[in-house]
C-alpha cells in the first residue's frame, strides 16, 4: 500500500511540474487566435453609361481664307490734297466658309507685272476714318474690303512717279499672291498706308 501511495504521489508531482513548465516566468501563457473574415463584394451590376456632350459649338470651325478661296476686285478711288484712296475687296468664291483677320500684303505692279515701290504701312486710322482689325468669317459669296491711301506726287518735283495698273495682294493667313487690275492709273510714289480687312465694304464706305 505504501508503494502504491508513493507511485500516485510521484505521478501527481510530475503532472504539477508539467503544468508549471508551460510558462517559464510563472505567468500562464495566453494565446490569442485571430480570425480573419474575408468579405468578397458581389460583382457590380451598374449598367449606366458615361454622359457624353453631344452639343455643337456655337462658333463654326472654319479654315483661314487663302488665295484659292478668294477673288479680288477693285472698288474705286477717291483723291484729295495730294493723296489718293483706293478700295479693294476679297470675295469668298469657294464652297465653304473661311475666316480672316488683319492686314493684307500689297504691292503695286506696272502694266507688265513689274513690282513698283509701294512701302505700304499698316494702319487702323487714316484720312477716311478708323478701321480697327476684327475677326471676319466669310460665307460663300461674302466679301471683305480694305483700302490704301497713297501719295499721288513724287517727293522730287523733277521726278514723276510710275503708273500702277495692278495690285498684288496676299491674304493675311497666306503666302500665295492674287492680282487685281486697277482700271484707273495710280501713281506709285513709294508712300502708302493699308487698312485691315473689314466685313463687307465697310473699309471703303467708312467716312
Amino acid at each position: 500500500m505504501v508503494a502504491k501511495r508513493w507511485t500516485v504521489c510521484f505521478i501527481a508531482l510530475l503532472g504539477a511540474c508539467a503544468i508549471a513548465a508551460c510558462g517559464s516566468s510563472g505567468t500562464p501563457v495566453t494565446r490569442t487566435i485571430t480570425v480573419v473574415h474575408t468579405i468578397t463584394s458581389p460583382p457590380s451590376t451598374n449598367t449606366g453609361t458615361t454622359a457624353t456632350n453631344t452639343g455643337t459649338s456655337t462658333t463654326a470651325q472654319t479654315s483661314a481664307c487663302v488665295a484659292a478661296d478668294l477673288t479680288p476686285s477693285f472698288l474705286g478711288t477717291n483723291g484729295a490734297a495730294g493723296t489718293i484712296a483706293i478700295g479693294f475687296a476679297l470675295k469668298n468664291t469657294s464652297s465653304a466658309p473661311c475666316h480672316t483677320y488683319g492686314w493684307p500684303g500689297v504691292e503695286f505692279l506696272s502694266s507688265t507685272g513689274v513690282g513698283l515701290a509701294t512701302n505700304a504701312v499698316r494702319t487702323s486710322s487714316d484720312m477716311l476714318g478708323s478701321t480697327p482689325p476684327s475677326e471676319i468669317t466669310l460665307k460663300p459669296g461674302q466679301e471683305a474690303s480694305f483700302r490704301m491711301v497713297a501719295s499721288d506726287f513724287s517727293q522730287s518735283a523733277n521726278t514723276s512717279c510710275p503708273n500702277a495698273s495692278e495690285l498684288q495682294i496676299i491674304a493675311p493667313d497666306d503666302t500665295a499672291t492674287m492680282v487685281v487690275a486697277i482700271s484707273v492709273g495710280i501713281p506709285a510714289c513709294g508712300k502708302a498706308t493699308v487698312s485691315p480687312l473689314m466685313a463687307g465694304s465697310a473699309a471703303w464706305t467708312t467716312p
